[in-house]
């Protein structure tokens, strides 16, 4: 059957930029095959496919994952873009991990509310996890920790020089997904490209198929959380909302921007949402 897409980078504004998703909102008669192979076809990090509910679920060119913040946003796009959704607005998604509340805002900028961060121990030595990487322990930031939230680990490191000569053991590193259930790695560094900006950061994530991935939403939210955690991002004494943007994908030639919103006080974080805008690229029929 015949299935029509749009193909949409979303963390940018310019196509080719950011990190390219795509889209199917006619998903009746779809069953998993068919999804399965639609996403492989389309050949994106990850393609949503948009039910009635409306649910969303996300599927790389090799398997289905819970979530996807790119694929979100880009669907989200899509919708305001065609109008079927006001911008600005709001609304409730379904996907595999719970609710999302969704906005998109008059400039739109689609924000993502994925619900509560958690941190859980790492369960691997930084230099183990360093060399799967394609590095030392020497590249690590001082006074900052390697991390983990969910089935990702957050590496910061000092210097971008180091975060862009990684070159990870694509085998190691997927030996942790089968071993601690790691589906990915971020690792990023304060030492960014455009002044006013937060981290630098690249994801990789060979265990789904995905070596390296251009922005990641889903690995943004924990970031944010991260950022506020350790000071970087500065919550005010009194409590307040701060916003900042996160880089990713220049090591790719792929450059997108992450907007990150954090609400609390220092030491008491009580929610993050991630935003970004996109561009619609192509739209046709997948046969």
């Amino acid at each position: 059957m015949s299935v029509s897409v749009a193909i949409i980078d979303a963390f940018t504004t310019t196509p080719g930029q950011g990190n390219r998703a795509g889209v199917v909102t006619k998903t009746e008669g779809l069953d998993d095959p068919a999804m399965k192979a639609a996403a492989k076809a389309v050949a994106a990090s990850e393609t949503a496919f948009l039910f009635p509910g409306p649910r969303l679920r996300f599927f790389t060119p090799a398997e289905e994952i819970p979530f996807c913040g790119h694929a979100t946003v880009a669907t989200i796009h899509q919708l305001a873009e065609t109008g079927a959704i006001r911008a600005p607005g709001r609304v409730e998604i379904q996907c595999a991990t719970g609710p999302l509340h969704v906005e998109i805002d008059d400039s739109r900028i689609v924000w993502i509310d994925a619900g509560p961060v958690e941190w859980w121990p790492t369960r691997i030595e930084d230099a183990d996890l360093m060399s799967r990487l394609g590095g030392d322990a020497s590249m690590l930031e001082p006074g900052l920790l390697v991390m983990r939230s969910g089935s990702k680990i957050f590496v910061p490191l000092a210097r971008r020089q180091d975060l862009w000569r990684l070159t990870p053991d694509w085998d190691r590193l997927s030996e942790l997904n089968f071993t601690l259930g790691v589906m990915g790695v971020y690792a990023f560094t304060r030492d960014v490209v455009e002044p006013g900006n937060v981290s630098q950061g690249r994801f990789f994530a060979p265990a789904v198929g995905i070596r390296e991935d251009p922005v990641t939403g889903s690995a943004s939210v924990p970031l944010a959380h991260y950022l506020a955690r350790f000071g970087i991002i500065r919550l005010p004494e009194g409590g307040g909302t701060v916003r900042a943007r996160a880089e990713q994908g220049d090591a790719m030639g792929k450059a997108g921007r992450v907007e990150l919103e954090v609400t609390g006080a220092p030491g008491k974080i009580r929610n993050v949402r991630i935003g970004g805008r996109a561009v619609t690229v192509m739209e046709g029929l997948l046969k």
